[in-house]
């Protein structure tokens, strides 16, 4: 880190055991990392509001750790023994349980629960802070993830970058996927850009279904709904809309390149969830505990060489409350 730079990333002073938690403010923005779990950014606050949901089981509003790690459940491949802290993750798609080219998560122990590095600079000529996270190898996928973050001196609109590298000696080939959580205990709003009227694919229907509304002026509205199920888009045009009711919320922009999609051809998808009186049925018997969305951003599938790589770039920006 350069002295005097304007930005910095700074470790918080959370105590011996508690999850490290790095932590940039740029005065319009706050941003978390918590690179020991799959290292994910785990705070988005702007105008005093927290804009990712964050399970209270594991961390705290202050970002302190509430269940020490080593009494979390260990791995053992089902979702029942996830540890889903929250905030916005990076995995390999597609998902699934059925052989080599899937990924079998989350858990895994490596890109979703591993410890991931952290690093920053500042750079003079872009005006910003660079902050990169990246994984472990990772035998299973054969891939390196890296999640690097571009975060200028003002405003409360940052970049992300990923790439997924081929650190194996075989070809591999995945789809980069961005997840993010969102609380919608308030509900709120979320549109999805499309060019055309392609009807959305139903990809999990577990309790109830997503609803989702016709085409307005290019977009389609997904009701916040108490409901447990998943959505996906084949014409998504790369922009995702959520707003609460106080006005505060997120932006997604990225680009849609040609190419084929996971999941029968989806570049976007939305998990949704509200709290359950059981586990649900299939892998691992994930059981829901709040209410929360998922905005997802995938990229086309890719054969990767060894040595290769392929990024997915996304454009955030978040959004205070209107009052």
């Amino acid at each position: 880190m350069i002295d005097g730079a304007p930005l910095v990333l700074t470790p918080l002073e959370l105590g011996a055991d508690a999850l490290p938690v790095h932590v940039v403010d740029n005065g319009d923005l706050r941003l978390a990392f918590l690179p020991s779990v799959g290292g994910r950014l785990i705070s988005v606050r702007c105008g005093g509001a927290e804009l990712l949901w964050r399970n209270p089981e594991y961390l705290d509003a202050a970002l302190r750790t509430v269940r020490p790690r080593a009494t979390w459940p260990p791995l053992d491949g089902g979702m029942g023994s996830w540890p889903n802290v929250g905030g916005s993750k990076t995995w390999p798609a597609p998902q699934g349980w059925s052989g080599p080219d899937e990924w079998p998560g989350p858990p895994d122990g490596v890109l979703d629960s591993g410890a991931w590095a952290i690093e920053s600079a500042w750079s003079a000529a872009a005006g910003a802070l660079l902050v990169r996270l990246t994984s472990p190898d990772d035998a299973r996928t054969g891939l390196r993830v890296t999640r690097a973050f571009t975060i200028p001196e003002g405003g409360s609109a940052f970049a992300q970058r990923t790439t997924f590298t081929n650190v194996s000696d075989r070809p591999v080939r995945w789809a980069v996927w961005e997840v993010a959580q969102v609380d919608t205990a308030s509900g709120g709003e979320l549109w999805v850009d499309v060019a055309g009227t392609a009807e959305p694919v139903d990809l999990v229907d577990v309790f109830g279904r997503l609803r989702v509304g016709p085409v307005e002026a290019g977009r389609r509205r997904v009701a916040i709904d108490d409901v447990v199920g998943k959505v996906g888009f084949t014409d998504a045009t790369g922009a995702l809309p959520f707003r609460r009711p106080d006005g505060a919320g997120l932006d997604w922009r990225f680009d849609v390149p040609p190419g084929e999609y996971p999941d029968g051809g989806c570049q976007v998808e939305i998990w949704m969830q509200y709290p359950t009186p059981e586990p649900l049925e299939g892998p691992g018997s994930l059981h829901p505990a709040a209410r929360l969305l998922e905005l997802e951003a995938l990229t086309p599938m890719t054969v990767l060489a060894p040595g290769a790589s392929v990024h997915q770039e996304i454009a955030w920006t978040a959004v205070p409350p209107a009052c």
